[in-house]
């Protein structure tokens, strides 16, 4: 308990902080160890591939993450919207692509009026859990979406207005916030005391289907989905889940491009895919997230 209070008054004093920084600020996710923890990892490193460019450009591959983070970016006050939006990485849940699918992606929400939140999640998925490679992620997830509720008056974010987008694997900690009631790990302290299911959500070229558990109801949040033709059959678990959304009377807009591939982030071809990033602000503006 003792730990619990001064990490409480931690973050209470980093959150503060951030009205009165430019300079991104990071939060452990979970108090102590997160759920389930046993594995020892070699030290948090990142690679490249010089051989593997997405638009002639290297992606930053985050490796061993065993202490989940939350990094938060806010936005120029004079276009701060009060929404906030929580990026999660893709990269099969084996590492994270941290700038195409995090860190860069958090720059063009704050160029929208959104704060960002990037969410490094556990990995790799199968070292933290070997018989379900997804649950680290979508643990991170359901932790990332309560904790950020319970301190957006520190923030100085609308707790009505959180979203989540998640790319490629990243596409679990979206679906298990948004579609799933029950939580996956037992509360460790009043942060989850609050509520994980977001405003909206937006799975890019996510190869995630619908979750065991799926409950689609009334409060299920609006969706935004990409994907391409082809994307192999990753394509065909978002295209089901629009139909599943379209059923349950839930409110979504899909883009299907014809070409693309998988793994673009906003990392602009003269592929059309690439922009689609317009099409989700257009989005977002017509629900009313970037309304201050």
């Amino acid at each position: 308990m003792k730990y619990l209070t001064r990490s409480f008054f931690l973050i209470l004093l980093a959150s503060a902080s951030v009205l009165l920084a430019a300079d991104p600020i990071t939060w452990n996710l979970w108090p102590g160890e997160a759920p389930g923890e046993t594995v020892t990892l070699p030290t948090e490193s990142y690679r490249t591939n010089d051989n593997r460019l997405t638009a002639g450009k290297p992606v930053s591959r985050l490796q061993n993450v065993s202490v989940p983070t939350l990094t938060i970016y806010k936005p120029d006050p004079k276009i701060d919207t009060g929404s906030t939006i929580m990026i999660a990485p893709g990269g099969g849940f084996t590492i994270l692509a941290y700038d195409k699918e995090g860190t860069e992606v958090a720059e063009w929400a704050n160029s929208v009026g959104m704060t960002a939140i990037v969410l490094k999640y556990r990995v790799p998925g199968n070292v933290h859990s070997p018989d379900k490679p997804w649950l680290p992620a979508a643990q991170d997830g359901q932790r990332a979406m309560s904790l950020v509720r319970s301190q957006s008056d520190e923030l100085g974010i609308d707790p009505d207005r959180i979203g989540i987008m998640g790319f490629s694997a990243g596409g679990a900690p979206v679906m298990y916030t948004a579609l799933v009631s029950d939580r996956l790990y037992e509360p460790v302290d009043t942060h989850d005391n609050h509520n994980f299911r977001p405003a909206f959500a937006a799975p890019i070229y996510s190869g995630w289907w619908m979750p065991e558990g799926a409950n689609l109801s009334e409060a299920t949040p609006p969706f935004f989905m990409v994907i391409t033709y082809d994307d192999k059959d990753r394509s065909v678990g978002l295209a089901e889940t629009f139909i599943a959304l379209k059923k349950a009377k839930v409110s979504a807009e899909m883009h299907i491009y014809s070409e693309g591939g998988h793994g673009y982030g906003l990392r602009r071809t003269d592929k059309p895919v690439t922009s689609w990033n317009d099409r989700m602000e257009d989005w977002l503006r017509l629900k009313g997230f970037l309304s201050k």
